[in-house]
């Protein structure tokens, strides 16, 4: 199945938008509890208050439901964490060592917090990445955007690098950040976040500028 294909119908009238929107909470709520292999498409009719009837007129079967949670997760994502973290970080001004220092920090606490929403999801939703080719495509479109910002960042302060390979820099930046962040949001962990991120920062700036 393609994804474009998978996507659901857009509904025109009020009252079907809602219900669409009541689908898509719905079953975010039960890919969060059961995960994906564990929720039905009558469970998430059932959850949403509907009849299975009235789901399938809006949806095939739960896999474009998932498509289209993942989509609204990274859009939530986008549009209330990395947006404003992005521009507040390029538009900060780079004097002295400090600046970069901090720079990084927004940088690693922008990523957290992106990871703080609804955890437990996005812990689904990286399982599916290794299981199913649809999940993964739709990730690494969505994946495209936090990958332009880093560069952008990299591109800004291009003249106090030490690395050379913007491209290859950006992918261990985030690719690194995102594999910290992750253990730390899906896992229990003895030592605390905030260490953990202090360190993480610490080695992405010594990485970034300092010559060896």
């Amino acid at each position: 199945m393609d994804i474009e294909q998978s996507k659901a119908r857009v509904p025109v009238q009020s009252r079907g938008i809602q219900t669409k929107s009541s689908i898509i909470n719905a079953a975010k709520e039960l890919f969060e509890e059961k995960g994906y292999h564990g929720t039905n498409s009558k469970e998430i009719a059932a959850r949403a208050g509907l009849a299975t009837g009235t789901f399938y007129s809006y949806f095939n079967d739960k896999k474009p439901v998932f498509l289209e949670v993942i989509r609204n997760y990274y859009r939530e994502i986008t549009e209330t964490v990395l947006s404003d973290a992005a521009v507040d970080i390029l538009n900060m001004e780079i004097r002295k060592k400090e600046d970069l220092k901090k720079m990084i920090h927004e940088l690693v606490r922008a990523l957290y917090n992106a990871h703080s929403i609804s955890p437990k999801l996005h812990r689904e939703i990286t399982a599916m990445i290794y299981s199913d080719p649809e999940v993964e495509t739709l990730i690494k479109g969505e994946e495209k955007n936090s990958m332009n910002a880093v560069r952008a960042l990299l591109s800004k302060i291009s003249g106090r690098l030490a690395v050379k390979d913007i491209d290859a820099a950006a992918e261990i930046i985030l690719r690194s950040s995102e594999e910290v962040i992750h253990r730390l949001r899906m896992f229990e962990n003895t030592i605390p976040d905030e260490r953990i991120l202090n360190e993480l920062e610490d080695m992405l700036y010594r990485y970034l500028f300092v010559k060896v």
